[in-house]
């Protein structure tokens, strides 16, 4: 649900505003987390192997000519092995609910036992969202749609934060409630944290969402017809106008 989330629905402040996310906050914890974090190819290079390089290079090209004493050419010579490559670190971070303090499903809910389509949303405002981290914005829409509104969770599978990392909402095998009624049926709820009507998230939610969505559709095999707004459904501003925009020019990109 796209409204205003009052500010008595937050958790006490934990007095940390932006706080870095540790690496054992990212657990896959169910069969569909893998998916969510693409990898690059390979490791970026470390400064101090660059500065390394660069030193090696000047230094080679700096030292006099020598006369070799073999006729055996350099080619032939026996190489080092080449050092492995890595995967690089993930564009984003996945925060399983354990990470941001989810209270438990509760029992009034449907099962949803495969997606078809993927809806995406805006929170729109949520009190709170210069001064108080991400997880606590997540816990305390849940708060309200739980504890306020009744529901059995938070309304969304997926929430895309402020700091462009994923916090896990709904369980995937739980019907969500996002986009009203029958329409929730096999629907993957995707939020953003913020209200999109007259301007884009920053670019490192905005690059999240994409990359989100993305990877959404290909692992669900989603065609791009069914990748919707909000305000698709019903009668919304939900995602926002800016969002809802940048959503259609998404799905024409994917389309071409």
């Amino acid at each position: 649900m796209c409204e205003r989330i009052p500010a008595d629905c937050l958790p006490e402040p934990s007095g940390d505003l932006r706080p870095e996310v540790r690496p054992d906050a990212a657990s896959h914890e169910s069969p569909d987390a893998a998916w969510v974090i693409p990898q690059a190819d390979v490791w970026p290079l470390d400064r101090r192997m660059v500065l390394a390089g660069m030193g090696s290079l000047l230094l080679t090209a700096c030292a006099p000519a020598r006369r070799s004493r073999s006729r055996t050419s350099a080619a032939g010579a026996a190489r080092p092995p080449s050092r492995p490559r890595r995967p690089a670190p993930p564009a984003y971070r996945v925060l399983r609910r354990t990470a941001w303090g989810a209270e438990a499903l509760k029992p009034n809910h449907d099962p949803m036992d495969q997606v078809t389509r993927v809806t995406l949303h805006h929170t729109a405002e949520v009190a709170g969202m210069g001064t108080r981290t991400d997880a606590e914005l997540v816990k305390g829409i849940q708060n309200f749609h739980r504890n306020t509104r009744g529901w059995a969770d938070i309304g969304y599978h997926w929430i895309i934060g402020l700091d462009g990392n994923v916090y896990e909402g709904r369980a995937l095998h739980v019907q969500g409630a996002h986009a009203g009624g029958g329409n929730n049926k096999h629907n993957l709820g995707i939020s953003v944290i913020g209200d999109f009507t007259n301007g884009l998230p920053a670019s490192k939610q905005l690059r999240t969402t994409a990359l989100f969505l993305e990877a959404s559709l290909r692992h669900y095999k989603v065609p791009t017809s069914e990748l919707r707004g909000h305000r698709d459904f019903k009668a919304t501003e939900c995602p926002g106008s800016a969002l809802y925009a940048w959503l259609e020019s998404f799905k024409r990109s994917r389309a071409s």
